[in-house]
């Protein structure tokens, strides 16, 4: 060997979104040059969910920077790097606070017009 071997730790991220999305976001971590691990790739139909692994000193921030303001909107995608907040968000049928108060600002927003 030459040189020093690099070891390097690795933190998952888990994403739900709509769609099939995984196809957009591998192609903008392709030419955002990151250095991530596709550790499951739902290719079932309706499967709205992926895993990665990123490098344990990247940011959440830099990783969804990778993926794209525009990808991460159009396909409405959440990113978790808790297991336990992924678990819950995919089986909960039920909207999220912030979810619920948009709802209720349509609502508003229709009743005014």
């Amino acid at each position: 060997m030459c040189g020093k071997e690099i070891f390097m730790n690795w933190k998952t991220v888990y994403i739900v979104g709509k769609g099939k999305f995984y196809d957009d976001v591998m192609r903008h971590i392709d030419r955002s040059g990151l250095e991530v691990m596709s550790g499951y790739h739902a290719r079932q139909s309706g499967e709205q969910h992926e895993l990665f692994w990123i490098p344990e000193t990247m940011t959440m921030r830099e990783f969804k920077l990778g993926v794209g303001a525009k990808t991460i909107f159009k396909h409405r995608l959440r990113f978790f790097e808790s297991l336990e907040q992924f678990i819950e968000t995919i089986n909960s049928t039920e909207f999220t606070e912030d979810e619920k108060k948009r709802v209720e600002r349509m609502r508003r927003m229709e009743s005014a017009a």
